[in-house]
Order: structure tokens, then sequence, then C-alpha cells
């Protein structure tokens, strides 16, 4: 009866982790690119699913004030908030790419944002907390942080190539999983 008590404590107090998995699962089909097109620009992305990932590729081109292209899931609400940190397992070219999260539909308001660095197309496997993740307004830091109120507040996760670095890119993803 004690171990059981004990067992029934235990799993209150232990969190699930949260994983899309792009690969075996091939969680991810019903995301859409979304590139600055929408707004004028020239970028162009597309996201195609291979054996163990979905890759993610592109150009970014400034003209007519562009300089995005990203991979996002759809809106729906996302509580994180039982989550500390976000684990991901990427391999990039093409310069930096960004893990989203989004509590706006409006673009004009504020998303956090943790940076991938670039790995030169080799698999890395990178942990963030999530507290350390920027805010980002109009494609600037705002100097604050996500907050452990704004965890619940999640409507959209995403990827974002937005370093204004012109050319080709690929991002290409095997899964993503909050802890």
């Amino acid at each position: 009866m004690a171990t059981h008590l004990f067992a029934l404590l235990f799993s209150c107090f232990m969190t699930t982790p949260f994983t899309i998995d792009f690969g075996t699962q091939k969680d991810g089909a019903n995301w859409r690119v979304i590139v600055d097109g929408v707004m004028g620009g020239k970028s162009t992305g597309t996201a195609t699913f291979t054996e163990n990932s979905v890759l993610f590729t592109g150009s970014i081109s400034l003209e007519n004030n562009g300089g995005f292209s990203s991979y996002r899931m759809p809106f729906g609400t996302y509580n994180l908030s039982s989550f500390n940190t976000v684990e991901i397992r990427y391999r990039s070219t093409g310069g930096e790419f960004g893990i989203m999260l989004e509590r706006s539909q409006r673009f004009y308001y504020p998303y956090h944002n943790a940076l991938l660095p670039n790995t030169n197309g080799n698999w890395q496997t990178q942990s963030f907390e999530l507290a350390d993740f920027d805010e980002i307004l109009l494609a600037n830091k705002t100097g604050k942080k996500l907050s452990p109120e704004d965890l619940d507040k999640i409507i959209r996760i995403g990827f974002m190539k937005l370093d204004k670095r012109e050319g080709p890119f690929t991002l290409e993803v095997d899964y993503l999983s909050f802890k």
C-alpha cells in the first residue's frame, strides 16, 4: 500500500516531456512555411520530410525589406508552464536560426526566441533554458526574457531564419523536446 501511495505521489510531481518528433512520428505535417512575401519580400522556404527528420530549406532575400523565412505549427494552446528546458537535435547551414515561442497572432506583438547556432551541416543536440529565451519585438531584442507566467500563454511554436543574412539555408530537425 505504501509503495502504491509513493508511486502516485511521485507521478504527480513528474512531468512527461512534450516532444515534437519530426523523424519517427512525422510530427509537423500540419505545420506551414511563412515567408516575408506576406509583406512584399522575396525570401523562399519549403519543408519536406526525410526518413528521420524535417528539412526546412530556402533562400533569404533582403529585397523589398524582406529577410525572413519560417516553419511554424498551427495556432493553438500550448501550456509549457511545467517545463524548464527545451532540447533540439538539428543541423544547419547558411547562418543562425531561432526557436520561436509566440503568444499572439499579431506580427507586431513580441515573441520569444532562442538562437540556434549554425552547425555547418553537422548534427548537434542543444538544450536551452526557457527562462533564457529573449523577447523579440519587430526583429529587435527588448531586453526582457520569457517569464514563467508567459509559458501557459504560448499559441505557436516554430523555427525562423531571421539573421538578415542573404542566401540559401537549410535547417534539418529530428526532434524538439520540452522537459
